[in-house]
C-alpha cells in the first residue's frame, strides 16, 4: 500500500469524478483506486467473533474522505446525479462502497431529504455491519440533522415505534428499524449545542421499559451519552423505573449505567440493582 501523497490522490480523485454522472465508468475508476490504495496483505483478526461480513478493500479513511469532499460541490449542485451514484455504489458487495454511498448522501441538500430517508431505511433493512450502521445513523443524515432538526427527531419516532398495523415489517425489521434510531439519538446528546434532552427521553421512555433483548446495547449506548451530559437526570430516571418495575432490562441497564454516574448517585441506585439472573 502506498503512503498517501495528497497532491497527487487529489488528482486521482478529480480523474475519478469525472464520471459522476455515469455510475458504470465511476465504479470502474474506484476500484481502480481502491486497488491502488488497498492493502491487501490485511487479514482479519483471529479475535473477530463476526462470521457474516462484508469484504473489504481496506482503503484508508483518508482516501474515502477525499472522494467525498470532491464529491460534495456535485451532491449540492447536481443530487439526482449523487443519489443516482449512491445507490449504484450501494449495490456493490463492498464495504467500501457502501461506505462511500452512505457518506455521499449525507451531502445531499435538505431539499431532498425525503430521498435521503428513503435510501437510509431500505438500506438500513438490508444492512448487518456496525459500521455502517452508525455511518447511516450519523453520516447520511447528517445534513438533515443540522438544518432540520425537529424533521429528523420526528422520523426517528416512527423509527423507534413503528405502526403496530404495519404488516409490511417483521420482527427482525422492527428491531433494525429501532436500532437505527437509537443510534440516530447519540449525534444529538453529543452536541454540546442541542438542549431538548427531554424531547430523548420521551423517545426513549417506551423502550426502556420493555423492548427486544438485542436493542439492549443500543439503549445502553444512548444511557452512557445522557449520562455524560446530565447525569443527575439519568440517576433520577433509572431509579424512578427501578422503584416502578426493576425488570431485567432495566436492571440490566442501570447496572451498567453505574460507573457513568458521579458518587452519590451510585450509592442510591445500587441498593436498587440487586443481583440476579440476567436472560
Amino acid at each position: 500500500m502506498p503512503a498517501i501523497h495528497l497532491p497527487r490522490l487529489q488528482q486521482q480523485v478529480e480523474g475519478l469524478i469525472e464520471h459522476y454522472a455515469d455510475p458504470e465508468k465511476f465504479s470502474r475508476q474506484l476500484r481502480d483506486l481502491f486497488n491502488y490504495y488497498g492493502d491487501k496483505t490485511r487479514r482479519p483478526s483471529l479475535k473477530s467473533k463476526k462470521v457474516i461480513g462484508l469484504p473489504s478493500e481496506n482503503v484508508p479513511a483518508p482516501v474515502l474522505r477525499q472522494v467525498v469532499m470532491q464529491l460534495t460541490p456535485y451532491a449540492e449542485n447536481t443530487p439526482h446525479a449523487i443519489l443516482n451514484l449512491s445507490r449504484s455504489l450501494w449495490n456493490h458487495f463492498v464495504m467500501e462502497y457502501r461506505q462511500l454511498a452512505a457518506l455521499l448522501i449525507g451531502k445531499i441538500p435538505i431539499s431532498h431529504q425525503e430521498d435521503t430517508f428513503k435510501l437510509v431505511q431500505e438500506w438500513n433493512l438490508q444492512n448487518q455491519e456496525e459500521l455502517l450502521l452508525s455511518v447511516l445513523s450519523a453520516n447520511s443524515l447528517a445534513t438533515i440533522r443540522q438544518e432540520a432538526p425537529e424533521t429528523l427527531l420526528t422520523r426517528i419516532e416512527t423509527w423507534l415505534a413503528p405502526a403496530p398495523d404495519d404488516e409490511s415489517l417483521n420482527k427482525s425489521q422492527i428491531i433494525a428499524l429501532q436500532r437505527l434510531g437509537l443510534n440516530a439519538l447519540l449525534p444529538f446528546i453529543q452536541d454540546p449545542g442541542f438542549e431538548n434532552l427531554p424531547r430523548i427521553y420521551t423517545l426513549i421512555d417506551p423502550l426502556l421499559r420493555e423492548s427486544a433483548k438485542a436493542l439492549r446495547p443500543d439503549l445502553l449506548d444512548v444511557l452512557l451519552s445522557l449520562a455524560s451530559r446530565s447525569p443527575q437526570e439519568v440517576a433520577y430516571m433509572l431509579r424512578a423505573l427501578l422503584e416502578e418495575d426493576p425488570s431485567v432490562q432495566i436492571t440490566w441497564l442501570a447496572r451498567r449505567t453505574l460507573d457513568a454516574l458521579p458518587p452519590e448517585n451510585q450509592a442510591r441506585l445500587k441498593p436498587l440493582v440487586t443481583p440476579r439472573r440476567e436472560e
